[in-house]
């Protein structure tokens, strides 16, 4: 009793500090993740991470999620999946040289909620814009002109065609009606 464990305070104190410096970091990439959002939503806009214990309780397959209201509003809080997020965030803090396609589709399903925050709701001309924005997402995140321009290439050829009829279109390609671009010869 009344003895001083000048041990005891740097174990507890050790820890204390990491968990803070990752919620610092975790708050920090959300934040990042809101600004890409709002450039494209043209508004402000809330990208939130899936927390642990909210992926526990997910049943969903869903990469993303915006909520819209009764009358076709979209929330201003837009979510991504735990796995979406720790991927993105992965290749947030990578060299950005290799992405793995789980890192490429994180970037895409960023944009893809940020064209739902903007409030399109149909899904084939939400994904459609999100992957003619994927150059610019990457970018904004940091990636360069080359490696973002990759990451869209892969998305288009690896990804698009094996989507769900429900998120594509015939109408999403160089010269179609969702061409963002239909002047520029570049695809996507």
């Amino acid at each position: 009793m009344g003895h001083r464990h000048p041990v005891l305070i740097p174990l507890l104190l050790l820890p204390a500090l990491f968990l803070s410096w990752q919620e610092w970091s975790f708050r920090a990439d959300q934040s990042r993740f809101s600004e890409v959002a709002s450039q494209i939503a043209e508004r402000e806009v809330t990208v939130e991470c899936q927390r642990f214990s909210g992926a526990l309780l997910d049943a969903t397959a869903e990469a993303g999620y915006v909520e819209f209201d009764a009358n076709g509003a979209p929330a201003s809080t837009g979510r991504l999946e735990r796995d979406t997020c720790n991927d993105l965030r992965h290749w947030l803090h990578s060299d950005k040289t290799s992405p793995t396609l789980d890192e490429v589709i994180a970037v895409h399903v960023l944009g893809h909620e940020s064209y739902h925050l903007a409030g399109v709701r149909d899904e084939a001309e939400t994904e459609c814009s999100a992957m003619q924005r994927i150059d610019d997402v990457a970018q904004w995140l940091g990636s360069n002109p080359e490696q973002a321009r990759s990451m869209a290439e892969r998305y288009a050829v690896e990804v698009y065609p094996r989507m769900p009829d429900g998120y594509r279109s015939r109408d999403c390609v160089d010269g179609g009606t969702l061409d963002a671009a239909p002047d520029d010869p570049t695809w996507p």
